[in-house]
């Protein structure tokens, strides 16, 4: 099963499933907004639904939202108010495509880099789509720095195709990733009780 197949069934199933830790989710929303202007335009890959795009596009000149789910775009859409003003505009698109509305202010990665086939090739097309001094914001789940016994559930998990398909990786080589394709890290914190997907604000050389 291909990754837009899976996202494509599983699409209604995560429209309903209720945020895990509310207040770690505003938490992190408002490191998120605080590093934006009004006059920023912004890309968020890997939208999902849009509930993220949505909270940001108040807050910034306009949002461009992506998902490789077809599925995924259309329930963001139909929550969506349309053509309004602060509206995000939502594209079916790959992580590393580029978008024709580049260059961007800031772009946005949660929870998307380990399920990406090609972290390198991701992070090159964002550093490219940047304008100098832009910032690439990202939390990702680093399952090389979670205990043997979870490592192990998830494999199982994605052998019967219950959960995606996941790249173990580690903070460490996360943060290696996004140096090579020319960022440079500004902070890595973590929210609420959750220690494996770190909150990563990188920045393009001005």
């Amino acid at each position: 099963m291909t990754a837009q197949a899976f996202w494509d069934r599983h699409a209604p199933k995560y429209a309903k499933k209720p945020i895990a830790d509310v207040t770690a989710y505003e938490e992190k929303l408002e490191c998120v907004t605080a590093l934006l202007r009004s006059t920023d335009r912004v890309l968020e890959i890997g939208c999902g639904t849009g509930g993220t795009a949505r909270k940001i596009a108040p807050v910034v000149a306009h949002v461009t939202a992506t998902d490789l789910s077809a599925e995924m775009i259309r329930i963001a859409r139909s929550r969506s108010g349309g053509d309004a003003a602060g509206t995000p505009e939502f594209l079916q698109a790959e992580a590393a495509q580029h978008i024709p509305s580049q260059p961007f202010d800031a772009i946005c990665a949660f929870s998307l880099l380990h399920l990406v086939d090609d972290i390198p090739t991701v992070l090159d097309a964002a550093f490219h789509q940047m304008k100098p001094g832009g910032h690439f914001i990202s939390k990702t789940v680093c399952l090389k720095d979670a205990p043997r016994w979870m490592r192990a559930m998830v494999r199982v998990l994605m052998a019967v195709r219950i959960a995606p398909n996941v790249i173990i990786l580690s903070r460490a080589e996360l943060t290696r990733h996004l140096i090579r394709a020319g960022f440079e890290i500004e902070q890595t914190r973590y929210f609420g009780k959750n220690r494996l997907s770190p909150f990563i604000v990188a920045r393009k050389p001005a």
